[in-house]
């Protein structure tokens, strides 16, 4: 009878204990064996000195100190310890009966930062288009992103409105990125209060969640309109009838002068005859 127990997934940089129980009734233990991808790299035999071995791996790095008859320690677990463990136990003579048996430990690196969010604008207004994009740490495996707006997800099909665009980059340390883009068109019910909100999230499993938002405003178009409405004044002094305008007022003005000047020549000579 045997169990075997391993953990999985387990994060890089973690030590773990790979357990092997077994039963061997009225038989004598002969040897325990360890084997990762089909190589062997720790046996445990007690007529031997000392009982527990450690043969060299990429990847595996046994404490000896806390391993034995029915379990090995593993420290500072990395991308080469993933693989496929088996666990093979040997009873003594004369029937050499032998028991196996197997499992599959995956190691996650997890993200050292939240995923970032870049092409948004402070500021959008109704009819404008959204083009943003999420981009995640490097981790192995390659996490998962999600967009939400207001915090409703988006899924991106296309009768939704919503066009989204996933792709994985593989590193040449073995880690992956995961970038999602985001493309749609602002409408009245994306502000709520005045505001919209933007968020995308970064999963793994269920060993790791990040997420990373934005906050834009709405722009009012009052201002806009303001610009407009001066803008169409000033081309309108191009039309024939602000010509003729300015015409009238120039001949206006010198009209008025020239009567100030007439009435104080009156004056003058009115002065000149009663002093004769």
């Amino acid at each position: 009878m045997l169990m075997m127990d391993i953990p999985s997934p387990t994060n890089q940089g973690e030590s773990v204990e790979l357990i092997c129980s077994y039963e061997l009734d009225e038989d004598k233990l002969y040897s325990v064996k360890w084997y990762k991808d089909d190589v062997e790299f720790y046996r445990y035999v007690p007529n031997d000195w000392p009982p527990g071995q450690f043969l060299p791996l990429q990847g595996v790095r046994v404490d000896l100190s806390k391993s034995g008859s029915q379990s090995v320690y593993l420290r500072n677990v990395d991308l080469n310890s993933a693989g496929v463990y088996r666990c093979e136990v040997s009873a003594e003579a004369p029937e050499f009966q032998t028991v196996e048996a197997e499992k599959e430990m995956k190691v996650l690196v997890l993200p050292t930062e939240g995923p970032r969010i870049i092409g948004g604008l402070p500021k959008y207004r109704v009819g404008d288009t959204v083009s943003v994009n999420c981009t995640s740490s490097s981790s192995k495996p390659a996490a998962t992103l999600n967009w939400y707006i207001n915090d409703e997800i988006i899924t991106g099909k296309r009768e939704s409105g919503y066009q989204t665009e996933q792709f994985t980059v593989h590193h040449s340390n073995g880690l992956e990125s995961s970038s999602l883009s985001l493309k749609f068109v602002v409408r009245e019910h994306h502000f709520r209060g005045g505001n919209m909100k933007l968020k995308c999230t970064a999963t793994i499993s269920r060993v790791y969640t990040m997420s990373n938002e934005e906050l834009v405003f709405r722009q009012q178009n009052s201002g806009l309109q303001i610009l407009e409405n001066a803008s169409r004044v000033r081309n309108s002094c191009s039309r024939p009838i602000c010509s003729n305008f300015l015409q009238i007022v120039a001949i206006y003005f010198l009209l008025k002068r020239f009567s100030e000047i007439l009435v104080r020549s009156l004056r003058t000579m009115k002065s000149c005859n009663l002093a004769v």
